[in-house]
């Protein structure tokens, strides 16, 4: 599980959509600040995560760090995680939270739904 985050955490620092679409399975959901969405293909996945991108390179961006806070095994290959993130900018650090809920598939984990707070 803590790959997952790892490879999604470089994923946002090399600003690469492609690579953070890559992580997430399909269908999935994604509730943060551009609203609720449900993605069931990925192009309109890495559209969203380029917006995303293009925004934290707007800001200053310039690498974050995570810390799993809550771990919920919801069945054998599903479990909720909750991660606490800071992003780090040019002049300032923005903290927030984010609930995971993701499935096992061929042995690598991946992000289903992502509930930005």
């Amino acid at each position: 599980m803590d790959e997952l985050f790892r490879k999604y955490a470089a994923a946002f620092d090399a600003f690469n959509p492609q690579a953070i679409a890559n992580l997430y399975r399909l269908p999935c959901a994604i509730a943060d600040g551009d609203g609720v969405q449900t993605f069931t293909d990925k192009d309109a996945l890495v559209k969203k995560f380029t917006f995303n991108c293009e925004t934290m390179r707007s800001l200053g961006y310039q690498n974050t760090e995570f810390n799993v806070l809550e771990k919920q095994q919801l069945g054998k290959d599903k479990t909720a995680v909750t991660i606490g993130w800071r992003l780090y900018n040019k002049g300032s650090n923005i903290d927030f939270r984010t609930l995971y809920i993701c499935h096992q598939i061929d042995n690598s984990w991946f992000i289903f739904s992502a509930n930005v707070y």
